[in-house]
């Protein structure tokens, strides 16, 4: 009986052979079709978990680079910090002010905005480190930089020692009268009161020359120093403990007798 029954099931095969080929081929074709899609949606997911991963190992690595050249920035600055910061005093070295002296140079001149320098230095010096030795010297010109720091109340000001004793002031827009107030004010404050040094208090005084003016397309820094130190010069000549401020001629006149200059500079 069950022999009957496969032979009944087999009868259309029998009677239409192409039919159930063609019904075969079709049933492959569409197997092939879905096995195909069911491939390609995976692949598609596999792409796209993919991606994700490669977008956040990006950022992650991106995140770490950001961090590492935070770090690296934060260290290039102290360096450069330390490169330009004087040892003794703590205000900016001689190497910053000529760099800094440049940049001011040519922003006054883009802007045209007046820019002030001071020079100035400690009144007989020589006979501090002479009379009471070289450590009290390093106090005074420590506490003289630490109060000249204190009546500079831009950011943009700033005070570089400029060698031994002496001191250079660069002040952005500022006029003559303007640097010639401030240089009054830091006079007054340091002979204000005396300086602790290891051999008891020093009484000191300092001598400022000042410029101030528009830089002219044909200006140097060595003409705005050069202005400032013949000031500088006449404050010591004058008398000392004094300011004095260069007219806008003096870059261009001779510079004092080198003589005179170190004698009236000790």
């Amino acid at each position: 009986m069950n022999f009957a029954y496969l032979t009944s099931l087999l009868t259309p095969l029998q009677l239409y052979p192409w039919h159930f080929a063609a019904l075969t081929l079709l049933g492959v074709v569409l197997g092939a079709a879905l096995f195909a899609v069911l491939v390609y949606r995976r692949q598609l997911k596999w792409q796209q978990e993919s991606t994700e991963q490669l977008e956040e190992n990006i950022q992650t690595r991106t995140f770490e680079l950001q961090v590492a050249l935070n770090e690296l920035a934060d260290k290039n600055r102290i360096l450069e910090e330390q490169n330009t910061q004087d040892a003794l005093t703590g205000v900016r070295n001689r190497a910053y002010f000529d760099k800094k002296i440049l940049a001011e140079l040519k922003r006054s001149r883009r802007e045209q905005r007046p820019l002030a320098l001071v020079m100035l230095d400690i009144d007989h010096f020589k006979q501090i480190n002479d009379n009471h030795g070289h450590l009290a010297g390093d106090a005074v010109i420590r506490g003289v930089a630490q109060r000249i720091a204190s009546q500079l109340k831009r950011s943009s000001d700033y005070v570089c020692r400029y060698g031994g004793e002496e001191f250079a002031l660069i002040l952005p827009n500022t006029d003559a009268q303007g640097v010639c107030e401030l240089a009054e004010q830091i006079r007054l404050t340091i002979a204000a009161a005396p300086f602790d040094t290891e051999i008891g208090a020093l009484q000191v005084h300092i001598s400022a020359g000042c410029y101030a003016a528009l830089v002219a397309p044909d200006m140097l820094s060595t003409d705005f120093i050069h202005a400032a130190d013949q000031a500088l010069y006449q404050a010591k000549k004058a008398g000392r403990n004094q300011i004095k401020l260069a007219v806008a001629s003096d870059p261009a006149e001779p510079a004092a007798p080198e003589g005179n200059t170190d004698e009236l500079l000790q």
